[in-house]
């Protein structure tokens, strides 16, 4: 039977046969103009909270950065394709159940996005959200103050927590 997901801010590694030590593939599809970059790190919540310290804290950036997954060449964050580019990477060391989060930066304007709205800048009074997820371990990024056009396809991004098991051939 098919477990139903509701649209949060964050991915629950899904791993083979519940395996630990993984690679998660990461999938980018840029449509936004600005050069961007986005990082993974990992919370000890649904809320996002790590080590107690929540989003939208004066230590988060911080504690978020100790968090940091790196890629396959060792980087902790995954820059931009560019405009209407593709781009594929790897993460490793991803655990069974790990949950996982995202920061967008966009280098561009010098500004930093998080999943959690509330780390987020306000307006009106509220937290805006800069992240949509559509599912399938597949979200959108708004790389832009207040949201920009609030379409949510400025950076989209999608993890697999699967097709790198088992890649080599069986004889």
């Amino acid at each position: 039977s098919e477990m139903v997901r509701a649209a949060r801010p964050i991915a629950i590694a899904e791993t083979v046969d519940g395996l630990d030590d993984q690679t998660a593939i990461v999938r980018i599809r840029q449509d936004g103009t600005d050069k961007l970059s986005v990082a993974f790190y990992k919370v000890d919540d649904l809320v996002g909270s790590i080590g107690g310290v929540v989003p939208g804290s004066a230590k988060y950036a911080e504690q978020a950065a100790g968090r940091a997954y790196h890629t396959e060449t060792g980087a902790t964050s995954i820059d931009g394709p560019g405009y209407g580019k593709f781009a594929q990477h790897s993460l490793v060391n991803v655990d069974s159940g790990d949950l996982i989060a995202m920061k967008l930066t966009n280098v561009s304007t010098q500004n930093t996005y998080w999943a959690f709205a509330q780390a987020n800048e306000t307006s009106g009074g509220q937290p805006v959200a800069h992240l949509w997820n559509y599912g399938l371990d597949t979200w959108g990024w708004e790389d832009r103050p207040d949201g920009g056009d609030h379409d949510f396809n400025d950076l989209i991004v999608g993890l697999d927590f699967t097709s790198s098991y088992g890649s080599g051939w069986l004889t």
